[in-house]
């Protein structure tokens, strides 16, 4: 009876998963088959998103990569790929239920199940995927036209993807956009792991870019859509906790996640909606399934920490499919930070290291490795370790 592998997911994590049991395990166990199912055909590399919702800066086919093409190296009897997205697990009996794009249901068992469907924005916005190609595709092109038109526009949120769209569409147009920064708390970059000096580098560098930074302020109510048909919406009327009144012709609420997991029995979730994992990254309370990527507990919902993820639980995979090899416990990294605000301006960090600016910005301030992206969709190489 053959070993089969399901892989929900391909983004970053289940993606390349996918390429290292087809490359590496496969020659062992010969009766593998992996099935990889998404509902997008195309890999969406957002890591770029917060220059690519800038008209012109990166093209279509530079931040979409079509999947397929990629497992097209491998036996035909040994992969498959759905395009369609989890509906229902159980546990239980190794089986779930698949809608496929085209609406229809279709049952599907596992001899092991990865989870690895990622997160999206809270509010839906194209800077990770929002639904199929075609749908993300189009929110991003909407979103653009948007931007080019808008000559004032208010961000809210002061994370990784806020402060480096503020700091991208500054560094783009200069004085032609007003540009403000609604910060939570008292800094950007509020995580407890970035230096404080990491986060007055970047406020510093928002400044000299001409962003207006508002502290301590959260949006109470906003009353315009943030996607339109394309063209720039109706004046917005922002209002913050601080009593604040703010009026934009644009405003990218950029604050918070929501995780693709409302799938998953809610037992093997906790309160925020992540997966329970073990330190194995196995799922808490199973035998065979795995999670990894934004859905797990384990590591926050950054790329940064995905080349080791994937390692680990290829690693974990393979021991169990080749009897071969014990799965060990997951070894969590250290904090990692990278902040680009256009191709001059950058700073990051490497556990307690504060990293030299201009070698975050040579490094990934001139493209966002979008140069390195056919690689990685075609399973050649990961973002920072050893394929």
């Amino acid at each position: 009876m053959g070993k089969t592998v399901v892989i929900l997911g391909a983004g970053w994590a289940g993606l390349p998963l996918a390429h290292k049991l087809l490359k590496y395990t496969l020659p062992k166990v010969k009766d593998l088959k992996v099935i990889l199912v998404s509902p997008n055909t195309h890999f969406y590399w957002n890591l770029a998103a917060v220059r690519g919702v800038i008209p012109g800066t990166f093209t279509d086919n530079e931040l979409f990569l079509p999947i397929q093409p990629g497992f097209a190296r491998y036996p035909e009897a040994s992969f498959q790929f759905l395009l369609g997205k989890a509906s229902k697990i159980d546990p239980d009996s190794s089986t779930m239920e698949i809608t496929q794009n085209d609406g229809n249901k279709s049952s599907l068992s596992y001899d092991q199940l990865v989870i690895a469907t990622g997160s999206q924005i809270l509010n839906e916005m194209p800077f990770k995927p929002v639904g199929t190609h075609e749908e993300t595709l189009n929110a991003l092109h909407s979103l653009q036209q948007q931007i080019k038109a808008a000559t004032s526009i208010v961000i809210a949120g002061a994370g990784p993807t806020g402060v480096e769209t503020a700091g991208e569409i500054a560094a783009h147009y200069g004085a032609e956009k007003e540009i403000t920064l609604v910060v939570g708390g008292e800094h950007v970059l509020g995580s407890s792991t970035v230096q404080p000096s990491v986060r007055q580098i970047v406020e510093k560098d928002l400044r000299k870019l001409g962003v207006k930074l508002i502290h301590n302020a959260k949006v109470d109510i906003s009353k315009a859509s943030n996607i339109g048909d394309g063209d720039a919406a109706a004046q917005t009327t922002i209002k913050l906790s601080n009593a604040t009144t703010l009026i934009a012709d644009l405003y990218l609420p950029l604050f918070g996640i929501k995780l693709n997991t409302t799938f998953v029995p809610a037992n093997l979730l906790d309160s925020t909606g992540s997966i329970i994992l073990d330190k194995t990254m196995r799922v808490t309370g199973t035998k065979n399934i795995w999670g990894t990527g934004d859905v797990g507990n384990l590591e926050p919902k950054q790329v940064t920490v995905i080349d080791a993820m994937i390692v680990h639980l290829f690693s974990a995979l393979d021991a169990v499919l080749t009897g071969k090899g014990e799965v060990k416990e997951y070894k969590l990294g250290k904090p990692m930070i990278f902040i680009t605000m256009g191709k001059k301006y950058a700073t990051g960090q490497i556990g307690g290291w504060k990293l030299w600016g201009l070698l975050v910005a040579y490094v990934k301030g001139r493209n966002i490795f979008v140069d390195t992206a056919k690689e990685y969709v075609e399973g050649r190489a990961l973002r920072h370790a050893a394929m």
